[in-house]
């Protein structure tokens, strides 16, 4: 039985919290890796700067089951697939000087809620695996304040505030897929990157300085409206700590896969 057990992947699911055979579950959809192609992912270990090759993209085994990945984890994941990868001609957009725009979402064009869920639950996901290119995402006594967000007991209007930012390059830099500890000392803050997008997730509000506040709050994901910013300038500094990461791959010694069938 125990060795069936072990086959099965039998566990308990982070998320219904019941013994249940655990799946590949995905921290970032699979649907956000544009890189893939046959199923072939380049994985890079943030903490490391070791990469491999992988046929599902970063998952783990250990957290989830089905039911809670598909059925209510993956509900949050369709609409942050729709938004993101939506008709944008339908949107509304502000434009801030030639080169750059604000698209705006009202109400009626998102669901505030899981929307919000699905930022929320790619960290969430990230803070709870126990695999190490994981383990720089730790959402420490948010963890649970995350988890009762998801499941609806708590709404915490104060924490978990949300940028959204497009890149405008198009280039390798959208096929980039990371999550990462942001630069602040006053507040936690983590970064998403994935799909030509930069989502900026300030885990607690109340520790934003005024004058950040004054700045931003107005493109906050909020129950109103859903903003979408793409400027010259958040792109060059995606585009630069782009490539800073990468030379500090390749100062590591990486080098880069050749593709199957390539001698």
């Amino acid at each position: 039985m125990k060795e069936e057990s072990a086959k099965q992947n039998i566990g308990i699911c982070k998320f219904c919290g019941q013994e249940e055979k655990l799946i590949k579950a995905h921290i970032i959809p699979k649907n956000f890796y544009l890189a893939r192609k046959n199923d072939k992912y380049l994985c890079i270990n943030s903490k490391t700067g070791e990469y491999t090759y992988q046929q599902q993209g970063g998952y783990d085994s250990n957290i989830l089951c089905k039911d809670c990945d598909n059925h209510i984890l993956g509900e949050f994941d369709k609409e942050g697939y729709r938004v993101l990868f939506g008709d944008f001609n339908k949107y509304k957009y502000i434009q801030t000087y030639p080169q750059g725009k604000i698209y705006q979402l009202d109400s009626n064009n998102f669901d505030y809620t899981k929307l919000r869920n699905f930022f929320i639950s790619i960290l969430w996901r990230a803070s709870i695996s126990q695999l190490e290119e994981w383990t720089n995402i730790n959402l420490g006594g948010y963890e649970r304040k995350a988890f009762d967000i998801l499941i609806g007991e708590r709404e915490y209007p104060e924490l978990f505030k949300i940028l959204i930012y497009k890149n405008s390059y198009t280039e390798d830099i959208n096929e980039e897929v990371l999550i990462a500890k942001g630069k602040t000392s006053k507040y936690k803050k983590y970064i998403i990157q994935m799909a030509g997008y930069r989502i900026e997730v300030m885990v607690d509000s109340t520790r934003i300085t005024n004058k950040y506040k004054l700045q931003y709050e107005t493109y906050f994901l909020n129950p109103t409206y859903a903003h979408i910013i793409e400027t010259p300038e958040v792109s060059k500094r995606i585009k630069q700590e782009y490539n800073m990461r990468m030379r500090n791959l390749y100062e590591k010694g990486f080098v880069p896969p050749k593709p199957p069938g390539i001698n």
